[in-house]
């Protein structure tokens, strides 16, 4: 087998690995949870995800934004976040209407808001945290000590060479050029 052929090889398992650990973090990574995914999949519950949990991806980010930065302006997190201002507002929009967040009016800047988490934000949060930590367990169950070790040592060289350098995109979505 050529190198070519092998690195493609470790890259569709990667591919595959990546795909199964997110799939386990955002349906559980349990038996159960897993027969269960079908039916998740074909319900229409108003955008509640497994779990009871009403937060998208990017409302989650939010929410952990608030945390660690603490309370915010609306405009100093959209410049954390880098997305447009009318996407912004619907998506604090949903977590102020699920009780997640509360935004009121700026005392210094009356056109803007000051964002902050609600008890029931950091409860979630706390939840969020708490499943991801089971599903880790659950995930990594099948290495001794010593395979994670290897595990860890290798996925810390691999993302230290690439985050040093600029890895180049290609036109798809986190897709990387070949080399030419």
């Amino acid at each position: 087998m050529s190198e070519a052929m092998d690195n493609e090889q470790l890259l569709q398992l990667f591919r595959r690995a990546a795909k199964q650990m997110a799939h386990s973090h955002h349906h559980g990574a349990s038996a159960d949870s897993r027969a269960r995914h079908a039916h998740d999949r074909n319900r229409h519950d108003h955008g509640r995800r497994p779990g009871g949990d009403p937060t998208g991806h990017a409302q989650g980010h939010i929410l952990f934004v608030l945390e660690e930065q603490g309370d915010m302006n609306q405009r100093q997190l959209l410049e954390l976040l880098h997305i447009r201002s009318a996407s912004l507002s619907e998506l604090l929009f949903k977590l102020e209407k699920n009780g997640l967040i509360l935004r009121q009016r700026d005392a210094r800047d009356k056109r803007n808001y000051r964002l902050s988490l609600t008890e029931s934000g950091r409860a979630m949060l706390d939840g969020h945290r708490q499943r991801r930590r089971e599903t880790a367990d659950i995930l990594f169950s099948a290495l001794d000590e010593t395979e994670r070790a290897s595990l860890s040592a290798l996925l810390t060289r691999l993302l230290t060479l690439w985050e040093a350098e600029e890895m180049p995109r290609g036109k798809g979505r986190g897709q990387i050029r070949s080399a030419p």
